[in-house]
């Protein structure tokens, strides 16, 4: 969040919070309950109405005149949050048939070649700088290079992990099937 950006740390405690509100008063010279920016951040209960000053005060400690003012920039400086992939190469496990390898990498240097098991399943069979090992095994239905890899059920050294993520920046460099 932008005010925590600015505030130079993550908002929890009760004296964050008062300090918060502080340094909101110091630097616009107008004030914001302590229990006004608690409810606001989720910590307490309470009214669900936020009023349009609030948000504008929180604006102007950012660096805003307004609350439309900081929208109108999210607006103009944000990505797309979603879009239709068409052209994207791409490999659906409805493409693949069981003992199919695939050779998947990611930066800086991770290459792993892994084999379809079947249903939604993979089994890794030859890692290279990975925290994947051979024999690890995953649940996913699509690959898709430059995006990250979000698998399911991982079976990393015999202990079962819900969720892994590859190629978080950058997404997958390689993609190939074998």
């Amino acid at each position: 969040m932008a005010a925590e950006k600015r505030f130079g740390h993550k908002i929890e405690s009760r004296s964050d919070f008062t300090l918060f509100g502080a340094e909101i008063e110091r630097v616009t010279n107008e004030h914001l309950a302590d229990n006004t920016l608690r409810r606001l951040w989720g910590c307490i209960k309470g009214y669900s109405t936020t009023y349009t000053r609030t948000l504008d005060v929180l604006c102007r400690y950012i660096g805003f005149n307004h609350w439309e003012a900081f929208c109108s920039h999210l607006k103009q400086d944000s990505k797309t949050e979603s879009d239709i992939l068409q052209s994207h190469h791409s490999i659906r496990v409805e493409e693949l048939a069981p003992g199919d390898r695939l050779r998947i990498g990611w930066l800086p240097d991770r290459v792993c070649i892994i084999e379809f098991q079947g249903g939604r399943t993979f089994k890794a069979i030859d890692c290279k700088n990975s925290t994947l090992q051979n024999g690890d095994s995953f649940e996913c239905s699509i690959l898709m290079k430059h995006y990250p890899l979000f698998v399911d059920n991982l079976v990393h050294g015999g202990e079962l992990c819900q969720r892994y993520a590859m190629g978080l920046d950058n997404g997958l460099t390689i993609l190939e099937k074998l």
